[in-house]
Parts: structure tokens; C-alpha cells; sequence
């Protein structure tokens, strides 16, 4: 038997017997390296995966040029509003007026409001053209047009930025009152019998610290054009404070 021949026999003799240095300890090292390795070979190729992923979707969600929403959005919040004029301010404040008065007397049957600028109101037959409102306008004046059971009447309404005279708001009447307000305003309110049993003019006049003077008077009479003469006066000083102390009005 040559020594190939024998070789081989040996070989086939141990194939399946361990090594003479066959260390269990080492086995199990090398099998847990394994394990590890395959982990972290895993976990490359998720984090791969999701940066892959995220790289496609990201480009979608940002703004690709200034023009954007992004970018419009920015631009718009640093914009500042328009200005509101003069004569929609004017009329928006006429509005509200009706509004509140329409629901605490429900016994008109036509209510609205008509400005004009300036502190002195315009009657309908000295208005040959339309007003013209200057960009800075802070007075304005008209009336808030009401018709009731007894006929066509008016409400004066006056804002302006004129000295205040108390004695000549109150013109000696005795019922003539002044409250301070929470807000700094001075509330000065007034009925005019003028020798009559029926109170003939009620005046309320609000004095804002700023110097603004707001006026709302109610004759028995309709003031827009001196006729309709009446017994007394279409609306009370209590119903008239309400309407200058609106809320919802600032007329500042």
C-alpha cells in the first residue's frame, strides 16, 4: 500500500472527528462574531434604504424657488394691510349705528345712515355735488335717517375734533350730566325741555382723551331739513348713550 493510499484511509477514518485542537470556546466566539456582523450588515442596508427614501420625497416638500407658498407666505405675513378711507370708515361707523338701533327700537320702519366730511352736516338741498373725502379726513358729520309711526325724521351726528364747551352743550339745563368712563372718555349727556311739557332736544357728546368729540342729538323736529315738527323728541338720552357707547364702534 503506497503512502497516498494511506493518507486517504486516515482521512476517511476522522472525516468527521473534531481536530485534536478543537476549542469549544472559540467555536462559539467565531458563531457570535458571525451573528453580529449580519446585524450590523442589516442595519446598513435599512438605514440605506431610508435615506434613499427620504432623498427622493424631501425635493417635493421644500420650496424649489423663491416664487413658492414658503415664500409667499413669508412675503405676505411682513406685509402690512390697506388702509381703510376715510369715507368707508365713515360709513361703516353709520352701519354699525343702525344696526344697534334698529334693536333697541323696533318701531322703525326705514332706518339708515348718510356722512359727509366736515364737522358741519350737509343738508340735501345745499348738496349740489358729491363730497369729496381727503385721504386724512378726521371729521365727518350726517345724519341716521328714521322713519317711524308719526313720519320721516333724523338723529344729528356729529365727529369732529373741536374745543368742547361744556356750558354750551349743556345750555343751562339743569338735568345736564358728566360720567368718566373706563376707557379715559368723558360722557356728557343733556335734555332740553325749552318751556315745553315734552323734552324738545336730547344731546349725548362723547370726549375722547385724544381730543375727538363724538355728538349724537335727537330734536323733535327732523334736523336734515328744519321740518316734521313733533311733540318730542323720535329718541331718548338713554337710548342715544348706548348708541355712542357702542362696543363695536371704535370711532378713533
Amino acid at each position: 500500500m503506497s503512502e497516498q493510499e494511506i493518507r486517504e484511509g486516515m482521512l476517511l477514518a476522522v472525516w468527521d472527528e473534531p481536530p485534536l485542537d478543537f476549542d469549544p470556546d472559540t467555536l462559539i466566539r467565531r458563531v457570535e462574531q458571525k451573528k453580529s456582523r449580519r446585524r450590523a450588515l442589516v442595519a446598513v442596508g435599512v438605514a440605506t434604504a431610508m435615506i434613499a427614501v427620504a432623498s427622493l420625497s424631501l425635493p417635493g416638500l421644500l420650496p424649489r424657488d423663491r416664487d413658492t407658498q414658503l415664500g409667499a407666505e413669508t412675503q405676505t405675513s411682513s406685509s402690512s394691510a390697506p388702509t381703510e378711507s376715510p369715507e368707508r370708515k365713515a360709513q361703516r361707523i353709520g352701519d354699525k349705528l343702525v344696526e344697534s338701533l334698529g334693536v333697541r327700537m323696533t318701531n322703525f320702519k326705514e332706518l339708515y345712515a348718510s356722512f359727509a366730511p366736515g364737522r358741519n352736516p350737509v343738508y340735501p338741498p345745499s348738496a349740489t355735488r358729491a363730497p369729496e373725502w381727503k385721504p386724512d379726513e378726521k371729521e365727518y358729520s350726517g345724519f341716521l335717517y328714521l322713519t317711524d309711526g308719526i313720519g320721516p325724521t333724523a338723529l344729528q351726528v356729529r365727529v369732529s375734533k373741536k374745543s368742547f364747551s361744556k356750558n354750551a352743550f349743556c345750555g343751562g339745563s339743569t338735568t345736564c350730566q358728566e360720567v368718566k368712563q373706563e376707557d379715559g372718555s368723558v360722557l356728557h349727556s343733556v335734555e332740553q325741555l325749552y318751556d315745553s311739557p315734552q323734552v324738545q332736544q336730547a344731546a349725548v357728546a362723547r370726549q375722547f382723551e385724544s381730543g375727538l368729540i363724538v355728538e349724537i342729538t335727537a330734536y323733535a323736529y327732523n334736523p336734515s331739513n328744519g321740518n316734521g315738527q313733533r311733540e318730542t323728541v323720535p329718541v331718548r338720552v338713554g337710548v342715544l348713550t348706548e348708541l355712542v357707547m357702542e362696543p363695536g364702534i371704535n370711532w378713533e
